[in-house]
């Protein structure tokens, strides 16, 4: 935990971006935490932001790196308004960047997930590459551990970080979160 000096250093002096913060595991059936399935992603992010490594505590707009039915992740500039550009670089939790932009982040990331510290297992996406819904591989829509859900590779930086493979939904995998302020 910080001390009250170091959290007012990181308010201060943190530099502007989309912060990601990986979460504890989850089966594939995630909307089972919230009354939609979007619901559930976003309150599945903000109770874990507590506990992430995340440096930018003061960044208040969190939404889940996972794709779905009405919004694929390459869409969120459009769909929720988050910064696309260059002046938001994608960061790892501590602020390395991953990629100069929202934009930027499905063609090829700077550095892997493992290197910028965000995770080093593979996570739930339900995306395939340019952060497309992933219309086959889903856990269906997030509400079956008895189908197949995409997931995201750790140590890939190409454009197929965003889809490694399709694991049976009854494993249990992180999600990324991403974190920013206006």
């Amino acid at each position: 935990m910080c001390n009250t000096k170091e959290l007012l250093f990181s308010i201060f002096s943190t530099p502007k971006g989309i912060y990601l913060y990986s979460t504890q595991s989850y089966q594939g059936d995630l909307a089972k935490y919230g009354s939609s399935f979007e619901d559930s992603l976003k309150n599945i992010c903000t109770s874990n932001k507590l506990f992430s490594a995340i440096t930018d505590f003061s960044c208040s707009n969190v939404l889940p790196v996972v794709s779905t039915s009405t919004h694929s992740l390459y869409n969120f500039a459009t769909d929720y308004g988050l910064p696309s550009s260059t002046d938001y670089p994608v960061r790892g939790p501590k602020g390395d960047i991953l990629a100069i932009s929202w934009t930027n982040f499905f063609t090829s990331l700077l550095v892997t997930m493992e290197a910028a510290g965000v995770t080093s297992q593979t996570f739930w996406t339900f995306s395939n590459s340019g952060g497309v819904y992933n219309s086959a591989d889903n856990c269906i829509n997030g509400t079956s551990n008895g189908a197949a859900g995409a997931i995201g590779s750790p140590t890939d930086n190409t454009t197929s970080w965003v889809n490694s493979g399709a694991p049976a939904c009854n494993e249990s995998h992180p999600i990324i979160c991403l974190c920013y302020k206006d």
